[in-house]
């Protein structure tokens, strides 16, 4: 006389007799496969990650690009101009619009010297560089 196991099979035991695994066994190389798999998933979980913390990110100056930073340093020690904010706008590699905005652009005095200094620096006319005041 012969017993039968009636007890439900497990997730782990379904999965051990399954048509794919019973394949996948007798696959050579399956190790490598695991790894590859394993490596994709990782790529795909770290994208959606930076993508989601490049998403998030609602400061002003995290915005800014790397010429906008550093313009932004060079005038933020300009005597007076306090933070200093600023957008490059490009048009085919070429800068058309420049906007800079200080708290101490209430003077004309700091205002003229961030004019100039922006327009240098980015070897640009002054006409198409605006300097603001940071709302207070």
């Amino acid at each position: 006389m012969q017993i039968e196991d009636e007890r439900k099979q497990g997730f782990f035991e379904r999965v051990k007799q399954s048509p794919a695994i019973k394949k996948l066994r007798g696959v050579k190389n399956i190790q490598i496969v695991a790894i590859i798999f394993i490596i994709a998933v990782g790529l795909i979980i770290y994208s959606s990650v930076t993508a989601a913390k490049d998403s998030g990110r609602g400061d002003s100056q995290s915005a800014m690009t790397k010429e906008e930073l550093r313009l932004s340093e060079v005038l933020s020690s300009i005597d007076g101009a306090g933070k200093v904010e600023t957008m490059i706008t490009s048009v085919k590699d070429e800068i058309v619009g420049v906007i800079v905005i200080a708290e101490g652009a209430d003077s004309i005095t700091v205002r003229l010297r961030l004019l100039d200094a922006a327009a240098t620096a980015l070897g640009v006319s002054r006409q198409i560089v605006n300097v603001y005041s940071l709302k207070k």
